[in-house]
């Protein structure tokens, strides 16, 4: 029979379903206090990036997938499920490089003894090096507005990352652009 503890942890790691969305979105809205969007966001984002190496994995049984993710396992934190994204070759030096930036702002989130938002002088200098990258098929350079808000930049880049995540795994991804018009996602590794 599983402890509290292990029921507690086999709730961290169950796959999240559609049925959440409507809750992510509402939690990770404008009106979201920063610390918690910023936790909220980057778990969604991990999620995406467990799903992506799952499916390149392919199936894999219940009791590997413990394994893996268990604490002592190789996917036993955000660090090294990018390491091994970038081993896979999932994930490319741009992708990689944002990943580790957005891991150092959750973790300044997620351990901060201090008040912190995203106007926070360490934090924004952080957010301004994450890196747009295109999401649509036929390519298009990626907007790198240098004047973007931290927070902005920071929930662009992880969408963009997302999205893309999530079209790799085979996810059909319907977006709809500022027009109104449907465009194709890219079904390739990030940059």
């Amino acid at each position: 029979m599983a402890s509290k503890v292990q029921k507690l942890r086999d709730l961290t790691s169950a796959p999240a379903t559609p049925e959440h969305q409507e809750e992510y979105d509402k939690q990770t809205s404008k009106n979201a206090d920063d610390r918690s969007f910023c936790l909220l966001l980057t778990a969604m984002l991990e999620n995406e990036l467990d799903k992506a190496i799952e499916h390149w994995f392919g199936g894999i049984s219940s009791e590997l997938r413990k394994s893996m993710y268990d604490l002592d396992g190789p996917m036993g934190n955000f660090s090294r499920k990018i390491t091994v994204a970038a081993a896979l070759d999932l994930i490319g030096p741009i992708s990689h490089e944002n990943f580790r930036l957005i891991r150092h702002v959750r973790n300044a989130f997620a351990h901060a003894k201090v008040p912190i938002t995203f106007k926070t002088e360490q934090v924004a200098n952080v957010c301004v090096d994450l890196q747009h990258i295109n999401i649509f098929d036929p390519p298009e350079d990626p907007d790198h507005n240098p004047g973007e808000a931290p927070r902005d930049r920071f929930e662009a880049v992880c969408n963009e990352t997302m999205i893309r995540l999530s079209r790799y795994t085979g996810h059909d991804v319907n977006f709809i652009d500022n027009d109104g018009k449907p465009r194709d996602i890219l079904q390739e590794t990030l940059p």
